[in-house]
């Protein structure tokens, strides 16, 4: 009897492999184009835009000089910023809007690397995919490309644009390297925290927090002059870079280092566990539910409790590193200027406050825009559990719609509050201990911190509204909203010519009282800002009642 032939097997997705790779590219970039290409336009429009403003505003090397000379010296403003690196108008360009390119190309590369990996598992649609020929790999290596994609567009674009405005080439293609070091790093490493978690949600935190620190080291440095301090930031490595300077071609040798070992590491991490599994496994449950879980309140608290404390230490680690730095700021030798003129008149009360104090209030009022995705982030929540069917479930209970998208809600404006007053007893207690006056900043760093709350809250009311009644955009219409009060009234408004008084009255933190720098509490604003809180969210929650429960 003859034996049977022996057939070759071909290598499969089950065993791992790079098959698909290419689908899952194109396949990615066909479901979030609009995301893609909205992208690469916003950052392209915060750079050149930024460029075309300065040219307007200063259209002369004189003009260009004064202003460099005015501002170099303000060391609260740099903090911000980084140093200013020469008179031209590319250095002019970088010193206003680099280090926010450097931020938020990070922060949307995380976003979208995360949204094409650890999402598309979560929901269940990757092991759908996984079922035909794509290995193993395709997945993290397609959100690699596609963020990678985005980040190099983006700096590409803004390098050529500023090429076309008449800079210096060298200085442009440096620029334009600076943001996708950035860039580039911030997608190796959702690349690799992606695959942490079994939640897409925790994997955007760990993210976020390694950026935060980031920024928060390259802030010291810049802020206390201790510039060293940048080595230990990705983002410090593109200041490092110089762009319109003296270049320093050789530190992108840094992220193209650590890049590639980023990338190994998500590749052994892909090879060593299950779909669906992250690296980090979630601690088993007892096996009886606690009797604060019983109710809607008590299951929100349980789902959100563990992202309000780390909100609490990140805040709070930030007010405290930043505050510190307020003490040691020397004050401006020339306080006639134009610029400075006009930098008191948006974060100061009246010309004769202390830079510190400035500072200060710059601090809280960044914290507060920073704290403003905090309710977006827990009120995303409810959309979340709406699409993947555990509101359903939910709400099969006696739980009503209200009771249940009620607790989120609570917790969202509770949360904001608790997390503003640790950051104001924070910055107070720093900037008390520096300055040697001890127990008095501490209350009036908090009160400023306090009266930024109602500011937050509209927040937590625009996307309950979009919850309620646009829910297949809602959280899109959240961070589309947190993105806007926080760059619209320094940077947009600005670039589409409309002077800086004018921009910030549609941002809410403008109504309120500048009273670390001397300004008297105003109430009525922050009256207004909690009945448009309320009437956003009452509405959101109404139609919420009414509405079909849609799926994604």
């Amino acid at each position: 009897m003859t034996a049977p032939a022996v057939r070759s097997v071909r290598r499969g997705p089950a065993d791992g492999g790079l098959e698909g790779t290419g689908f899952a590219v194109r396949l990615g970039l066909r479901r979030n184009r609009g995301l893609v290409i909205g992208a690469v336009l916003f950052l392209v429009l915060l750079g050149i835009g930024t460029a075309l403003q300065y040219a307007r505003t200063f259209p002369t090397d004189t003009a260009r000089r004064e202003f460099a000379a005015e501002v170099g010296g303000n060391a609260a403003l740099t903090a911000f910023t980084g140093q200013l690196q020469g008179d031209s108008l590319g250095a002019l360009v970088v010193w206003k809007i680099g280090d926010i390119l450097y931020l938020l190309v990070s922060l949307i590369a995380i976003l979208i690397v995360i949204r094409q990996t650890r999402a598309e598992e979560e929901t269940g649609r990757l092991e759908l995919i996984r079922a035909s020929t794509v290995g193993r790999h395709a997945s993290w290596l397609s959100g690699l490309i596609i963020g990678l994609i985005v980040v190099v567009a983006a700096a590409g674009l803004i390098g050529l644009g500023m090429i076309t405005l008449g800079t210096d080439v060298v200085g442009s293609v440096a620029f334009a390297a600076a943001i996708a070091s950035a860039g580039s790093v911030a997608t190796v490493l959702a690349v690799i925290t992606a695959q942490l978690t079994e939640r897409s949600r925790g994997a955007t935190v760990i993210a976020a927090v390694v950026l935060g620190l980031a920024y928060l080291t390259r802030f010291v440095a810049d802020g206390s002059g201790l510039l060293g301090l940048r080595w230990l930031s990705f983002t410090g490595w593109s200041h490092l870079v110089a762009p319109y300077g003296d270049e320093q071609g050789l530190v992108l040798v840094l992220p193209l280092l650590v890049g590639a070992a980023g990338v190994a590491l998500a590749a052994r991490m892909a090879d060593r566990r299950d779909l669906g599994s992250g690296v980090i496994r979630p601690r088993p449950g007892p096996d009886a539910a606690a009797p604060g879980l019983a109710g809607p309140f008590g299951l929100a608290w349980r789902l959100q409790r563990g992202f309000l404390a780390g909100w609490l230490a990140a805040c709070g680690a930030l007010a405290l590193a930043t505050a510190g730095v307020a003490a040691g700021m020397p004050e401006l030798a020339d306080r006639g200027g134009p610029q400075v003129t006009e930098f008191l008149n948006r974060y100061a009360d009246h010309p004769g406050a202390s830079i510190a104090d400035t500072f200060v209030w710059m601090i809280i009022v960044s914290i507060a825009g920073t704290v403003a995705l905090y309710p977006v982030l827990v009120l995303a929540r409810v959309r979340a559990e709406e699409s993947n069917g555990l509101a359903e479930l939910t709400l099969s209970t006696t739980i009503s719609r209200l009771r249940w998208a009620g607790a989120h809600l609570i917790i969202a404006l509770a949360g904001t509050a608790v997390i503003m007053t640790v950051s104001g007893l924070a910055a107070g207690l720093s900037y008390g201990v520096t300055s040697g006056t001890g127990p008095v900043q501490v209350g009036r760093v908090l009160a400023a911190a306090a009266i930024q709350i109602p500011a937050i809250w509209v927040l937590a009311g625009v996307i309950m509204f979009a919850i309620g009644v646009l829910p297949r955009i809602a959280v899109a219409v959240g961070w589309a909203a947190w993105v806007f009060v926080n760059v619209f009234g320094e940077s947009l408004g600005p670039i589409i010519g409309l002077r800086y008084a004018v921009a910030n009255a549609v941002i809410p933190f403008a109504y309120v009282s500048k009273i670390i720098t001397g300004a008297t509490l105003q109430l009525t604003p922050l009256i207004v800002l909690v009945l448009i809180t309320v009437a956003l969210a009452t509405v959101g929650l109404l139609v919420l009642r009414r509405r079909d429960i849609r799926p994604a």
